[in-house]
């Protein structure tokens, strides 16, 4: 019996040798059973509302707090971005559907203005039918996600805003979503020489809306290209757009010309005048030092090098026969310095009226204030030129990647088919 009691000791000695005498204390006292008593009934507790959580839950309906489930069941994205009136179409049969949507409203668009500029008495219905193909485009448009048809479609906006005093003269008023309204008793009783100094000309506001529809067109082609849709009426589209651009401006022929080696120096040249300006807008050079003064050295180096890649891209650009690049996005970039002319040469830069090159006054603007330099640049002048100058580049890339179209004399290869076609 002893020898049991021994033995029981010893085995008590080594089962709690580890354990304190506390925790051995709360065990005898039945203050760890409480304890896992009230554990596993909050745990059940839970356990069951989870459950009532679950039953609530709709058929289907996945509980992505639970990490397991999230990564077995990922969510789905609702909507197909690519396409822009997803929520009124539908899905989408390809995400290049969308580039086709808009090629389609910017011929339309450019129809009307076309129509406009030849027809004789411009009638109110010819109007109000470039009012709604206007904003159809302004909508098929909007989130492309492509700098060149953004550009141009900045470039609308740009020219109605210009316009908007003449236009509300005939009816025409934008609201502050870039949608136009036309109202018919204002039109009728304007004069029709207003109507026809808007829409008819090659000058003209009208003119200049249907060679950005045109620009947008081309683009389109390109992008909706990206995912296999081939746009085989790009040449017949191409003739009459570049045909109507050659009695509007005179210059254009139906063929361009233009070469692979002279597009990649126009593609590099305006560039690196859009990464040259986007600098300036974004003020990087107009910091200044502790006592609050500008580093004018650093100010005029970044100013004068931006005249120099605005004039190389001025002169190559210049030279090109592709309507995109010249009749639209170069003379977009150029009209904005037009524009601001007085302001340029307050800092000491003229723009050459012949050639729309710029020069510098050396010693004006190493002595302009820094304030209106800096106001110039990151305002509405230096957005349009780099914007203007990426689209360029994007025009340029466009024409260069579209294969086939150029020969090595740079020719241009034109296809006689009509209508988009899925590539196999």
């Amino acid at each position: 019996m002893l020898n049991l009691f021994n033995s029981f000791g010893n085995s008590q000695s080594s089962f709690f040798g580890s354990m304190s005498v506390s925790d051995y204390a709360s065990i005898r006292n039945g203050s760890y059973n409480k304890l896992l008593k009230a554990y596993y009934a909050k745990d059940s507790s839970v356990g069951s509302s989870s459950q009532s959580t679950s039953s609530t839950r709709k058929s289907g309906e996945k509980n992505y707090w639970d990490y397991n489930e999230k990564i077995k069941n990922p969510p789905k994205k609702k909507y197909n971005y690519w396409n822009y009136n997803e929520k009124i179409k539908g899905e989408s049969a390809t995400p290049g559907e969308k580039f086709v949507d808009i090629k389609n409203a910017a011929a339309n668009l450019q129809s009307a203005t076309n129509s406009m500029g030849k027809s004789g008495e411009i009638s109110y219905d010819a109007v109000s039918s470039f009012v709604s193909k206007y904003n159809e485009l302004n909508t098929a448009a909007k989130n492309s996600g492509s700098v060149a048809i953004n550009s141009s479609l900045r470039s609308i906006a740009d020219y109605t805003k210009s316009n908007a005093d003449a236009l509300a003269e005939i009816g025409i008023t934008m609201d502050k979503d870039g949608v136009l309204k036309i109202n018919k008793d204002t039109f009728q009783s304007a004069s029709t020489d207003k109507v026809d100094a808007l829409f008819k000309g090659s000058n003209s506001y009208g003119a200049k809306v249907g060679s950005r529809a045109a620009a947008i067109q081309s683009n389109a082609r390109y992008e909706a290209s990206k995912y296999g849709i081939k746009d085989t009426d790009s040449s017949s589209s191409s003739s009459s757009s570049s045909s109507s651009s050659s009695s509007s401006t005179g210059s254009v022929t139906s063929k361009p010309t233009t070469s692979n080696g002279q597009l990649s120096t126009v593609r590099s040249n305006a560039s690196a005048l859009s990464e040259t300006t986007d600098s300036l807008v974004k003020g990087t050079v107009f910091k200044t030092d502790d006592e609050g003064k500008y580093d004018n050295v650093a100010i005029y180096n970044a100013v004068n090098d931006f005249v120099k890649k605005y004039n190389s891209t001025v002169e190559s650009a210049g030279k090109s026969n592709v309507f995109a690049i010249k009749n639209v996005a170069l003379a977009s970039m150029t009209d904005a310095a037009k524009a601001n002319s007085s302001k340029l040469e307050e800092i000491g830069i003229k723009i050459d009226a012949k050639n729309k090159t710029l020069s510098i006054d050396e010693e004006k603007l190493k002595a302009a204030d820094p304030e209106k330099i800096k106001k110039l640049f990151a305002g509405d002048f230096g957005k349009k030129v780099s914007d203007r100058a990426a689209a360029i580049s994007s025009h340029a890339n466009y024409e260069i990647n579209k294969g086939g179209m150029y020969n090595s004399n740079g020719g241009y290869n034109a296809s006689s088919k009509s209508g988009f076609e899925v590539i196999g």
